[in-house]
């Protein structure tokens, strides 16, 4: 029975790869700050930092590959400490990097849209990187040494450039902050922004067949896009909402986002449809399944 490590185990995309990989027949080393749920024969906890290269040297031993999650993954946050951003995802990233080359442990590394910045869409991953958000800049520098590390010792690596994941068990993003304000107040909702911003949002399943299909199928030293290839707007989204709750609240708009954050984003999701994947479930059906698990 193939062994591989999942940083980030317990985090909205690292529980369900998990549990995937569970349901694949592999044994999963499980490695996170925070205690994971998950309970099966075949899955082991670690609670370890990537930042505490000895404890990743240990825990590491015997696993043919490793999906790197770990992650400090909010925007404003990396705005308010950068520095810790940085520690977390660049340097943490080149822990993993460093630690698998000397286990010979191929890496699957879950990096980000916002590595693009603001850029022409639908955007390739031969688009230049010109992230405008210090998380995206820390998201970056890992995509960058992914590709060092493969170059220049050989190591196995795959970048997956996830767009706006979403779904079951993710307590965050505009989805679930739309469900949480109409459920304290259903007359009324303030969006931020100007509720303009277009997205491409990918539902979290589409997002775990994407991993699990560039693990078995990507090209080492690649990089693949992971959207659905559509933008919805967030009025589009509370509309969505409105009809699943059937409501008819006052709307106003805070005219602005946050700093860093950028408003559009479309994934040309080609290469990786080059390798057999294609998203399944549309937006209305995610949005659906998010609020049946918010219930």
């Amino acid at each position: 029975m193939s062994k591989i490590m999942v940083t980030g185990c317990s985090g909205f995309i690292g529980t369900h790869l998990t549990k995937r990989l569970l349901e694949s027949g592999f044994h999963v080393i499980g490695y996170d700050l925070n205690a994971s749920l998950l309970r099966d024969r075949n899955f082991e906890f670690i609670k370890g930092d990537i930042l505490d290269v000895e404890k990743l040297q240990e825990s590491m031993g015997g696993c043919k590959s490793v999906f790197h999650l770990a992650a400090q993954t909010k925007v404003p946050a990396s705005t308010e400490n950068p520095l810790a951003d940085f520690k977390t995802n660049a340097e943490g990233t080149f822990n993993v990097l460093s630690v698998a080359k000397e286990h010979g442990a191929k890496v699957v590394y879950a990096s980000t849209s916002t590595v693009y910045g603001i850029a022409e869409t639908p955007t390739k991953e031969s688009h230049p990187l010109q992230p405008i958000s210090f998380y995206g800049a820390s998201k970056a520098a890992g995509d960058m040494y992914c590709f060092a590390f493969n170059s220049t010792f050989g190591l196995d690596t795959i970048v997956l450039r996830i767009f706006n994941a979403y779904g079951p068990g993710n307590a965050k993003g505009v989805m679930y902050d739309l469900f949480k304000k109409l459920e304290r107040d259903p007359t009324y909702l303030e969006i931020i922004g100007t509720g303009l911003q277009e997205k491409d949002y990918i539902y979290i399943d589409d997002t775990v067949d994407a991993l699990m299909i560039a693990y078995e199928r990507g090209a080492s030293g690649e990089a693949y896009n992971v959207g659905s290839g559509i933008s919805t707007t967030v009025n589009e989204i509370a509309e969505l909402i409105f009809d699943i709750l059937d409501i008819h609240p006052k709307v106003t708009y805070t005219g602005k986002s946050w700093k860093g954050d950028v408003e559009s984003s479309l994934a040309d999701i080609s290469k990786l449809k080059n390798l057999g994947w294609n998203p399944k479930v549309g937006i209305e059906d995610g949005i659906e399944k998010l609020y049946e698990w918010m219930q």
